[in-house]
């Protein structure tokens, strides 16, 4: 792994993602509150627990985040198009099977499980779902309040992804404050959120029809991103479509 990679002009990926963490625990920036503050708090762990890697772009790879499997209460406060926690689990892990090549690389940007969901039988799907490397990026649902990892089943777990490239792309789980210049934040977390007019990308399953989408999509809507382009759409799958990618 090149090191510089792993570098925003200079200073280290971790430490920016540490620094917007810091910033939202002592409540300075971001949506503050007990709970969110207990969050940060964990994710400020997990940072030094697990490493930062970066990822060959010209390997197949396929990204979503907050799949929230078991998690009967997401289908409501985000409206997905799904009867119950089952279905909706069904679906998604079909939709993975049917997407994922045998040789691919799934990139999943946090947030794997909840509720009944934290068990045995998720790890065993992940572990053997398609793809040959399963990549988890830590979600604050991941984690215990410690910060220690409370999910299994992955070939790879990380605090944070890099990606090189033109533009180069970062992925953490909860959205940068402040991306660095020429860098574009692959995120999840703020599910049925808009897209903004900023370099973030929202890889949520609910901005993405519940596929998981090619990294090589992503790289071409964030070339428009730091070009300052905005595309139009609802969701980033609807961006993906009005620029042809």
């Amino acid at each position: 792994m090149n090191a510089r990679k792993l570098n925003f002009n200079g200073e280290s990926a971790k430490a920016v993602y540490a620094r917007d963490l810091a910033a939202w625990v002592q409540g300075t920036t971001g949506p503050t509150n007990r709970h969110n503050r207990r969050m940060y708090r964990a994710m400020q762990r997990m940072l030094g627990r697990f490493p930062a890697r970066e990822i060959d772009a010209s390997d197949k790879v396929w990204v979503w985040s907050d799949l929230h499997l078991g998690h009967e209460n997401i289908i409501r406060y985000t409206n997905r198009p799904f009867a119950d926690a089952d279905v909706m689990d069904a679906a998604l892990y079909a939709n993975w099977e049917k997407t994922v090549g045998e040789d691919d690389t799934l990139l999943i940007v946090g947030d794997l499980a909840m509720r009944r969901a934290i068990s045995k039988e998720t790890w065993q799907k992940v572990r053997h779902g398609a793809g040959r490397i399963k990549h988890l990026v830590l979600g604050n649902h991941d984690l215990t309040g410690a910060g220690e990892l409370r999910v299994s089943g992955f070939n790879l777990v990380s605090s944070l992804v890099c990606v090189a490239g033109d533009p180069p792309i970062v992925c953490t789980h909860l959205p940068l404050d402040s991306v660095p210049s020429g860098w574009v934040n692959v995120h999840g977390h703020t599910h049925a959120d808009p897209p903004r007019r900023s370099p973030h990308i929202n890889v949520s399953v609910e901005q993405l029809d519940y596929v998981p989408v090619a990294l090589g999509r992503l790289q071409a809507l964030a070339r428009e991103l730091v070009d300052g382009r905005y595309p139009e759409g609802s969701t980033t799958i609807e961006r993906l479509a009005r620029i042809g990618a």
